[in-house]
């Protein structure tokens, strides 16, 4: 699983970091990141269009329509049309929502954001996503980039990572935690 992992990061990474240079070099990245936050949006926002993207049934040149076309309702910029298509020939759609997610992340980073990715158990509210952002602006005092996933393997809380650092407040760790201490009776 691990390993799986790290390819996935590894695809994703060198997708979005090519696309950045060249969104960069046609200076074109916050139209490019409109156009990615839009597929994305579709991503999250409807289960339907959520599984055709991953689903290994649907040919590439399927997928690649359909997302051609949101594009093209949105008047999306050329370089994105153009990395979906080689995303379609190279059938790398699977990846697709992580890669959009690392190039945020590039991006964040060049712009001197501080990049915190905080995971829970359930989706957050926009009060809670709120209450924890006026929490880290406090600590950090910075521009923060928050990102915001869902891991169904913590069973309540949250983990926090910013940069190198994480703070796990899962019930998970938790368990784990006394666990240990049990062991050690």
């Amino acid at each position: 699983m691990g390993s799986q992992q790290s390819s996935t990061e590894l695809i994703a990474e060198r997708y979005a970091s090519a696309l950045f240079d060249l969104s960069s070099e046609a200076k074109c990245i916050d139209e490019v990141l409109k156009d990615l936050k839009k597929i994305q949006d579709y991503i999250e926002q409807n289960n339907d269009f959520n599984l055709l993207v991953k689903s290994p049934l649907i040919s590439s040149n399927e997928k690649m329509n359909i997302i051609q076309k949101i594009l093209s309702d949105n008047s999306a910029n050329m370089l994105t049309s153009n990395f979906i298509k080689v995303i379609s020939q190279n059938k790398r759609f699977n990846f697709l929502s992580v890669i959009i997610e690392r190039y945020n992340t590039i991006n964040s980073k060049k712009r001197g954001d501080v990049v915190v990715d905080i995971a829970s158990a359930e989706v957050l509210t926009m009060k809670q996503k709120s209450s924890i952002q006026d929490q880290l602006h406090s600590i950090l005092g910075k521009k923060l980039s928050l990102s915001f996933k869902v891991d169904n393997k913590i069973i309540g809380g949250l983990i926090v990572k910013v940069g190198s650092k994480m703070i796990d407040s899962s019930l998970d760790s938790k368990i784990n935690k006394l666990t240990i201490a049990m062991k050690g009776v």
